[in-house]
């Protein structure tokens, strides 16, 4: 019940903010999500180093500002930096040595993983129909994730990855994938964007497994550090990470096929 009711608040007050934010607010609200998530992730992976997990998690965190700033024209230029700065630090902050290279792995993979995917709802946002598009992926998103666990939980059988998610199964994937094509038709129906019903398919089917990857490579984040939860900030969800997990590859892949395709 907590996780169903977290669930329905955190998706109302998203749409809220997707429709009636500017994009510097929506910016804003971005750039707190992707500094809990990124605080998060380093808390699970290089927690003993307090010195990198403060300086990855800020410099993580300007990456969605620099997006809104100026979308691709400095974002790669920033990107680099902080990987020679985060490269710096280690160099001087090396004890203990033997976990040097693990902890500065670490901190590259953070920014790339969670920070600059997530810049991509800002880029999104900026085309035309941007917030319609976003409303659509997170559609997508929540219904591949719902139909997933239910499906799993009442006809599960095959276990997609028993390593990295035991509770995962080929079942619970089939079924997410067939509940974020329910979804994309019925936002079809109902919405202004101009979309065919063989790309509305298309983009469910592609959108909803690019997420259940990304569902599964925080699952593995999670299970190579030992830990069940990303944290404790939502109930029912665990941690921020947890709860946007799925947004992370699929965010992108919709840009470019929009950049590519559509504008």
């Amino acid at each position: 019940m907590k996780r169903v009711i977290t669930g329905l608040l955190l998706g109302f007050l998203f749409v809220l903010l997707l429709i009636y934010t500017t994009g510097f607010w929506f910016s804003v609200i971005v750039v707190l999500i992707a500094g809990l998530a990124l605080f998060e992730y380093y808390k699970i992976t290089i927690n003993q180093d307090k010195g990198l997990l403060l300086v990855a998690t800020l410099l993580g965190a300007i990456v969605p500002l620099i997006a809104y700033l100026s979308g691709f024209n400095w974002l790669t230029g920033y990107l680099t930096f902080t990987v020679f700065f985060l490269f710096i630090y280690c160099l001087f902050a090396h004890d203990p040595l033997a976990s040097v290279t693990s902890r500065a792995g670490m901190g590259v993979l953070g920014i790339t993983y969670i920070s600059f995917p997530l810049s991509h709802l800002i880029l999104l946002r900026e085309l035309e129909q941007g917030s319609l598009w976003i409303l659509l992926l997170v559609l997508i998103t929540a219904a591949n994730d719902t139909f997933a666990f239910y499906t799993g939980r009442w006809i599960g059988r095959f276990k997609l990855s028993p390593v990295v998610s035991p509770n995962k199964t080929i079942e619970g994937a089939l079924g997410g994938v067939a509940g974020g094509i329910v979804a994309a038709i019925a936002f079809r129906q109902f919405s202004l964007i101009e979309i065919s019903l063989n790309e509305a398919l298309l983009l469910a089917i592609l959108l909803g497994i690019a997420g259940q990857f990304s569902d599964l490579f925080e699952s593995l984040i999670k299970r190579s550090a030992g830990v069940k939860d990303s944290g404790n900030f939502l109930p029912g969800h665990g941690g921020i990470l947890d709860r946007i997990d799925s947004l992370i590859f699929p965010g992108p892949f919709l840009y470019y096929y929009l950049v590519v395709f559509k504008v």
